[in-house]
């Protein structure tokens, strides 16, 4: 037997300049220099157990056409010999959080093989690829879900090449090509606004997912999990009755004696850990089967599943209850969760939370019993933003102050000076009290576009307000001309922000959200898509601080338009826009179950306009098959993405 434990040197791969410029894909590692290159150390696990090298490709095809990679043999078939035999090393450059997936080329000459990995830094664990391996003597890629399975930073990476059972002593598996994919394509699931600690246990005995200790004199009740009465029990016993809502509660029945202690913690259902940094508040409620002076309750504190400290400092659950217990009553605790931050500045872990801990207080050697139901992390509550009035009314029937205007000839633009009618050098909007959508008056754009010339008008709410319009989907507003008018004719738009670089977006044709040429003496509602605005020039970023919308020349025409506009609002919905563009980087388009995509095979998924996957799958010679219901989608493939509209 050999052991298998190699030292490189050779560092031929840094990430300080990817990571310089924000996360961006990391090629781990391709073998070509004939040595293994992320590690110093490489492990192999148990020693004995592997026979590894870095070998020249045994077969050379379209998915790996590489001249290297990394060759991995089982050397017997001892009973010693286990089916997780690998390696796991100590990576140069720590891979940050934020990261999508992990994408693997392998080779496997039996049919029985597979490979799972392990991550480990903030969050350890031990991942299967998303789809089994299924070929024998061909390469194909495995891929591994960070996402999925919340892993966030990777210090030290192991990989199991040959996990299965019963093992083949002749097994050989190759690896080559480990990259690290950050998918800029995907969209971030909103933030969640509630998290789940504890509802119910799946044992109306005792919580599996707790765990608890003592230290006579002190006492606590505790269950064990093979067995009721068996000795060294560390679980928190579970009742049916009791309860707040659902099948059962828990159970903490304690004594607390001078000169000893317990504690006891409650985790989630598979010790899930959860990200914190948006709540705001731990919500449970507890029961005493008789009165309870509130200063008999425990202590408590949360734990991490990472961090250093690990724990954050301890509270008195009396701080958060208004008054002694009533016998047989429920009552609410709501724990705000910036005490418990502030009760140790050092502890910052507030992304990786796993339990919380209940403790000895007052020892008063007493026994007493609290039942603790639906323990849930809430978000702070904030009313939800479906619209902003970005412009009504003016403050004066004659101008609008809050605007800007100007003009060059042959074309003309009718303009108010603010000092009083008639005045030369205007650049406000004039305004009227008649047509109006509601309200007292109306804004009035009456231009003339002509060859050689130019024209814009600028339109800011009252008091030069800026908006933040990331959470918003829609610019609506009203216009109406005196005579029949054909929708070519309105002129372009684009947005303006008080600040960034560039601070404007690009530019949209306004008929292009009007179904048809505008009817004489009627109102039309007019719906813009932001998100058409922002891809108008993705440059622009500064959405948080928009000014005003501009309207500027389009068709020179050399015809006098006259344009009432009112109540321009932005809104947090999409409903109601009509013939939406977009700046496609491919060509889409959906006709009976299928969308088809000019020149394209390879993966595609279909988004909602609220961000919500409805499709996945491949594209073969343009056709994706799906069925969808009428509305607008964004089709995401490797190529970029488009707009579709299911009428």
């Amino acid at each position: 037997m050999k052991r298998m434990i190699f030292t490189l040197s050779i560092a031929l791969f840094t990430f300080a300049g990817l990571f310089a410029q924000g996360l961006e894909d990391i090629l781990l590692d391709d073998f070509e220099s004939g040595e293994v290159s992320f590690t110093e150390e490489v492990n192999v696990n148990p020693p004995a157990h592997m026979d590894v090298a870095v070998v020249d490709n045994p077969v050379k095809d379209e998915v790996n056409p590489s001249n290297k990679v990394w060759e991995w043999k089982r050397y017997d078939a001892e009973s010693s010999n286990v089916n997780w035999a690998g390696f796991y090393a100590t990576l140069k450059n720590e891979i940050p959080n934020g990261y999508h997936r992990i994408e693997v080329k392998y080779l496997r000459t039996n049919a029985t093989s597979q490979l799972r990995i392990k991550c480990e830094g903030a969050v350890t664990k031990e991942i299967d690829p998303v789809t089994p391996a299924s070929k024998t003597n061909e390469w194909e890629t495995m891929v591994f879900d960070l996402t999925e399975n919340e892993i966030k930073n990777i210090k030290i990476f192991s990989m199991f090449p040959d996990y299965y059972e019963p093992i083949d002593p002749t097994a050989v598996t190759y690896i080559d090509d480990i990259k690290i994919i950050y998918d800029e394509s995907l969209t971030p699931p909103p933030a969640p606004t509630t998290l789940v600690l504890f509802d119910n246990s799946a044992d109306d005995r005792f919580y599996d997912q707790s765990w608890s200790t003592k230290t006579a004199p002190s006492t606590l009740v505790q269950e064990h999990w093979e067995g009721p009465g068996l000795p060294d029990g560390d679980k928190l016993p579970v009742v049916t009755d009791p309860v707040k809502a659902g099948a059962n509660a828990l159970k903490l029945q304690w004594k607390s004696a001078e000169g000893g202690s317990w504690m006891a913690m409650v985790a989630s259902i598979g010790w899930k850990m959860f990200d914190l940094t948006t709540m705001d508040t731990l919500k449970f409620w507890i029961y005493s089967p008789e009165a309870l002076p509130k200063s008999a309750l425990p202590k408590f504190y949360f734990e991490a599943g990472a961090g250093d400290p690990n724990k954050t400092g301890k509270l008195m659950l009396a701080d958060y209850v208004d008054a002694d217990l009533i016998a047989n009553t429920w009552t609410e605790v709501n724990i705000l969760l910036s005490d418990v931050w502030d009760a140790d500045e050092t502890f910052t872990a507030k992304d990786l939370i796993k339990g919380i801990f209940f403790e000895q207080n007052a020892a008063d050697n007493v026994e007493h019993t609290l039942y603790m139901d639906e323990f849930i992390f809430k978000a702070k509550e904030v009313p939800a933003v479906t619209s902003v009035l970005f412009f009504d009314d003016s403050a004066d029937n004659r101008f609008h102050d809050q605007s800007f205007s100007t003009k060059t000839a042959p074309s003309t633009l009718v303009q108010e000076h603010w000092e009083g009618p008639g005045l030369p050098d205007g650049d406000k909007l004039p305004v009227v009290t008649e047509p109006v959508k509601a309200g007292a008056n109306a804004l009035k754009l009456q231009w003339k576009s002509a060859e050689g010339g130019s024209w814009m008008a600028m339109v800011a709410s009252v008091g030069w307000k800026s908006f933040d319009l990331t959470g918003m989907k829609t610019l609506k507003f009203w216009i109406y001309s005196p005579v029949d008018m054909a929708k070519s004719a309105l002129p372009k738009f684009y947005l303006e922000s008080h600040s960034g670089n560039p601070n404007k977006t690009g530019k949209l044709l306004l008929a292009d959200y009007v179904d048809a040429d505008l009817a004489a003496n009627t109102w039309t509602e007019v719906n813009i898509s932001l998100a058409d605005v922002w891809a108008a020039d993705e440059t622009f970023t500064a959405k948080e601080v928009v000014k005003g919308i501009f309207f500027e020349q389009n068709l020179a025409d050399n015809i006098e338009h006259t344009l009432y506009m009112d109540d321009f609002i932005f809104v947090s919905t999409a409903t109601g826009i009509t013939s939406p563009v977009i700046k496609p980087e491919i060509h889409a388009y959906y006709s009976n179950g299928e969308i088809r995509i000019s020149n394209y095979s390879g993966n595609v998924r279909v988004f909602d306009l609220l961000g919500r996957k409805v499709a996945e799958g491949p594209a073969y010679d343009g056709i994706f098959r799906v069925n969808l219901k009428t509305g607008i989608y964004i089709v995401n493939t490797t190529k970029g993405n488009t707009k579709i509209a299911l009428q």
